[in-house]
């Protein structure tokens, strides 16, 4: 009873916080091919889409510097959009080692210090100035995918460690932190809570979460709201103050089958099945049973499936840009849009 009763709460605020106000939107981004060097992907995707991305997604590691990621974010700042990047504590010249304990222990603190002060001289340089970032800091820890995945104590103690030293250098003024779960736990641990920093080292929550179909002998077709629900009640019932993204996602083409499933047990159970459909279904459950969602990221490319809306064999553009020239959506991000 009193973990409903927890969860009530959680529900009532958001709602309290989120639906009350006449300019709460959903901003719309997305991972986009090419991860910001090419501009013209981008632009590509704008001109697909009934309004311009507020953000754009790129993926980086710790062996990347503000030598690369200038080029990147000055692409993405060009088309008017706010670039968020997704840092991953890996170094790709040993993906498998977990750098977690050397930057609690201290050992990447002048990468990290030259980091800081790379961001801040890109944002301070002129067309625009006072650029900003999101930023994502290593998503999807509850996986088992990631070298950094599972360890919830180390996450927390680096991420903080981070945050500090970006505050330091007075970089924080220029970012939003972005804490960003799996939507389904595949770690030891089940619980998501045990993961987070603390509010003052958190702007957003966020899920990644994907309708996989019927691909794989793990999935089956879901709805947005079947792969989101749970993830969400979490997050607002446990952290109701912070603004909620949808950092991926995505949905399996009917078509991806039986292809994409080929050595891995999928079947075509969800051959009748629609990605038009769903693509409507999650821009109308948006505005109706997610109000505390402020944005949403398309993961705009085919990878493991067809996730695209955009691709010249993908479904669904028509639908979501339908639902996109609602003014419940925006291609504005400002930080006060999320307060």
């Amino acid at each position: 009873m009193k973990s409903i009763l927890i969860w009530l709460v959680g529900i009532t605020t958001a709602l309290s916080m989120f639906t009350t106000s006449v300019s709460a939107q959903v901003m719309v981004g997305a991972y986009v091919p090419a991860d910001g060097w090419s501009r013209s992907n981008i632009t590509e995707v704008n001109d697909a889409l009934t309004k311009n991305l507020a953000y754009v997604n790129v993926f980086s590691g710790f062996a990347h510097s503000w030598q690369q990621l200038k080029i990147q974010s000055n692409n993405i700042a060009a088309e008017g959009a706010m670039p968020m990047i997704s840092w991953m504590p890996i170094d790709s010249s040993r993906r498998s080692d977990n750098l977690l304990p050397e930057i609690i222990a201290g050992e990447w603190d002048q990468y990290i210090d030259n980091w800081a002060d790379g961001l801040i001289a890109w944002a301070e340089a002129d067309s625009p100035s006072n650029k900003r970032i999101l930023l994502r800091f290593a998503h999807e820890f509850n996986g088992n995918w990631y070298s950094y995945s599972g360890k919830p104590g180390q996450l927390k103690r680096a991420w903080r460690r981070i945050h500090r030293r970006f505050e330091r250098r007075g970089a924080n003024q220029y970012i939003d932190w972005v804490w960003c779960a799996n939507n389904v736990s595949v770690d030891r641990h089940q619980d998501i809570r045990k993961y987070y920093p603390g509010d003052r080292f958190v702007d957003w929550t966020a899920l990644d979460g994907y309708n996989w179909g019927s691909n794989y002998a793990w999935s089956h077709w879901k709805s947005f709201a079947e792969v989101f629900s749970d993830g969400y009640n979490t997050l607002i019932a446990n952290y109701p103050n912070k603004p909620v993204m949808i950092a991926e996602t995505g949905s399996a083409e009917p078509a991806d089958i039986p292809d994409a499933g080929r050595g891995q047990n999928g079947d075509d159970s969800d051959a009748l099945y629609s990605k038009r459909d769903w693509v409507a279904e999650m821009m109308l459950s948006l505005q109706t049973d997610f109000p505390a969602i402020r944005a949403l990221t398309l993961f705009n490319t085919n990878k493991e499936l067809g996730w695209s809306l955009t691709g010249p064999d993908n479904t669904g553009l028509a639908q979501f840009n339908d639902a996109l020239a609602s003014d419940y959506f925006t291609s504005d991000y400002s930080r006060s849009s999320h307060n």
